[in-house]
This record gives structure tokens, C-alpha cells and sequence, in this order.
């Protein structure tokens, strides 16, 4: 039973009334204002796994470190000088997931900061991720990482990183929750948003990069074949016309989002928004030419994905070791597609055109990797 106010100034003085009250008000205005400054919807249910518990918390005492936050980071993305890679798996909550990389993701990531040292290389996690304590066992392939100073470790909070973009609403809807691709749709969307942030350079964690793409300019995606772009490498300026592609894509991604269909958000929206760009109805047209529509280059399959998916074994199998170099001699970069090779163990050392790309482009992960990739 509540006590009133007439009963309530029998049991305290007049003071204690006073602060009692003030005590109230402070809490209802504390709990008004967390209400406020959440940067996730409160009916989200599924997926809490993009929830950071420690949000406000990097140090955990004794325990494992978290990484910064992107946005809140002292070293932030260098708008137009930046690579990016995007770690979209979901870990489950509370578990204080310790970063790690396999070898071919390691590799992924030195070949791109070995061969671009004037660009920044940031790896972003969508999920909550920890560094290990001091006094843990070291981790080889991110001491490898670590040694070069334009890689950087960091964690994003998936509805802070879409605020003051064009899908911040739809993303605090919740759809993208919903995709049957929850992994593969949330990468589509965030190097979308990375681009629209700062410009750069998007690649997938399965490529190896074979040399520069300091001098190519900005606003630029490739071909995977004569009738299909991907997504997989994407360039964008950070202002101009760079900025006003990136916010075409986030406007195509929200507006035809479709969860059940895997290249829907990805390769297939490259696509429909070249198109346009372009003023073309052919993929097929614009790749033919290699053409540069409006300031968007669209480079034909030889620069970025020299080597089709259905014939991944060329890269590790040694009977195709010199075609395999000879096809991509011109190349820039490689693209492994783990989507279909991950299960397949490359031997470290190996006579293959991985185990050539490995020991050429990412030496220190290539000497930290063990026995296999």
C-alpha cells in the first residue's frame, strides 16, 4: 500500500520529504534518458548477438579487452584512404567471443596493407569481440596483423553505425533480422555503409591482393563475368559522386531487400543500380565496353576475379600452378570464394597458386599460419 503525502509528513521531517523526491524525479529522468540514447530498437528480439552487454566498457578488469568502437575510436577511418573488411558472423551473447582469423582471412588482410602502406586497412567486427589477456596464450596470425601499423582492430554497433545514413529507419525496423543470409545480407549492407561513412575500398576476407590499388581512382566495381557484377571489391569517393552512389545503393538495398534470396542485396544490386548509373539495360553492354559511366568505372573480370568460382581448384591444385599465375599476372587481386573452397585444407608450402599468392603477398601470415590454411 502507497503511502500519500499527508502520511507520508507524519513519519519524516520536511528535508527528508524533500530528497526523498528529488531522489525519484533523478531516477525517472535516468530512465527517460537511457530510453532515449539506446542505439538499438527496444522490440528488437532475435539475434542479440549484435548487442554489446559492455557497450560503454572497453577495459573488463582481468578479463579480456574489448575493442573500440569505430565511431568512438581515437584512430578512425581515413575518408578516402581506407580498406575495409567486414566480420558479420553472430556470436552468441554474453560469450565475450576472443577475436581470431583463420590463415586465409589473416592473409586476406596483410596482402591488402602490405601492398597499400599509404591507405589505412580496417577489420570490422559486427559482433562484440574481445582481445585476449595479456597473460593468454599468443595468437600468431594476429601478432602478424598487428606488426604493420595501418591495421586496425575494431568492433561496430550495427544501429550507431547506420544513425545519419539513409537506412537508419530501416535498419531500427528490424527486416534485416529477418534474412534467411543474416551473415552473408549483413555484409552486403554494412560495407554499403562503411562507403557512404568514409569512401574507400571494400573487399571481401577471402581475396589476396597481388599489388597496388593506391593509384586506381575511386568509384569502381568489377565484373565477375560478362553478364554479372559482384560485390566483392567496391570503391567509392567519400564526398561527390562517390558519396551520392554509396547512398543510391543504401536506398536500392532498403527498397528492394529481399531475406530468402542470397545475391538479391549483394551482386544482384550492383547490378540494378549500375544499370541505372550507366543508363543501360545490359550488364552484358557495360561490361563489353569496360566502361566508365558518369565517374563509376566498371572494371571487366580480369581485374578482380580473373579466376571464375567454379574453377577454385585452380588455386590449389599444383597441376594448375603456372596457368593459374599466367591468367592473373595483370591482375590486382584474387578472390578464393570461401563460400564454396572453405572446406578445403591448403597446405602451407604447397607447389599451388595459393600457396604461391600466400608466400609472395602475406609473408608474416604465411610463416604464422602452422601446417595448413
Amino acid at each position: 500500500m502507497f503511502l500519500t503525502h499527508t502520511k507520508l509528513s507524519g513519519f519524516f521531517p520536511i528535508y527528508l520529504q524533500r530528497l526523498l523526491f528529488c531522489l525519484i524525479a533523478i531516477g525517472i529522468m535516468m530512465l527517460f534518458v537511457a530510453s532515449t540514447t539506446d542505439d538499438r530498437p527496444r522490440n528488437f528480439k532475435p539475434f542479440p548477438c549484435y548487442m554489446d552487454p559492455d557497450d560503454h566498457n572497453t577495459d573488463t578488469g582481468d578479463g579480456p579487452i574489448r575493442l573500440q568502437d569505430v565511431l568512438r575510436a581515437y584512430i578512425k577511418p581515413a575518408p578516402g584512404k581506407t580498406i575495409f573488411f567486414h566480420e558479420t558472423r553472430c556470436h552468441p551473447p554474453g560469450s565475450k567471443y576472443i577475436m581470431n582469423l583463420t590463415a586465409r582471412q589473416a592473409c586476406s588482410i596483410e596482402s591488402a596493407a602490405l601492398h597499400n602502406p599509404n591507405f589505412q586497412v580496417f577489420v570490422l567486427f559486427a559482433s562484440p569481440t574481445y582481445l585476449p589477456k595479456a597473460e593468454d596464450p599468443k595468437l600468431p596470425l594476429i601478432e602478424a596483423l598487428q606488426s604493420y601499423k595501418n591495421v586496425h582492430f575494431r568492433q561496430l554497433n550495427i544501429w550507431r553505425y547506420a544513425k545519419g545514413t539513409p537506412i537508419e529507419d530501416w535498419v531500427n525496423k528490424g527486416d534485416l533480422f529477418e534474412s534467411s543470409f543474416l551473415t552473408e545480407h549483413a555484409s552486403d549492407l554494412m560495407r554499403l555503409m562503411s562507403l557512404y561513412r568514409y569512401g574507400g575500398i571494400y573487399m571481401d576476407i577471402d581475396v589476396v591482393v597481388l599489388r597496388s590499388m593506391e593509384n586506381l581512382p575511386l568509384n569502381y566495381v568489377g565484373a565477375e563475368d560478362s553478364e554479372t557484377l559482384c560485390n566483392a571489391v567496391l570503391s567509392l569517393e567519400p564526398k561527390g559522386k562517390g558519396h551520392e552512389i554509396a547512398e543510391l545503393f543504401l536506398r536500392e538495398f532498403q527498397q528492394h531487400f529481399n531475406g530468402q534470396l542470397y545475391t538479391n542485396n549483394g551482386p544482384s544490386l550492383m547490378g540494378r543500380v549500375t544499370k541505372k548509373i550507366c543508363n543501360s539495360t545490359s550488364i552484358k553492354d557495360i561490361v563489353a565496353a569496360s566502361r566508365n559511366c558518369n565517374g563509376f568505372k566498371v572494371f571487366n573480370s580480369t581485374v578482380f576475379y580473373p579466376i571464375p568460382w567454379p574453377a577454385w581448384r585452380r588455386f590449389v591444385e599444383p597441376q594448375y600452378l603456372n596457368d593459374t599465375l599466367a591468367t592473373t599476372k595483370d591482375s590486382y587481386l584474387v578472390h578464393l570464394w570461401n563460400k564454396v573452397s572453405f572446406e578445403e585444407r591448403i597446405k602451407v608450402g604447397e607447389n599451388t597458386a595459393y600457396g604461391k599468392f600466400a608466400h609472395d603477398h602475406c609473408p608474416k601470415v604465411n610463416a604464422a599460419a602452422g601446417e595448413y590454411f
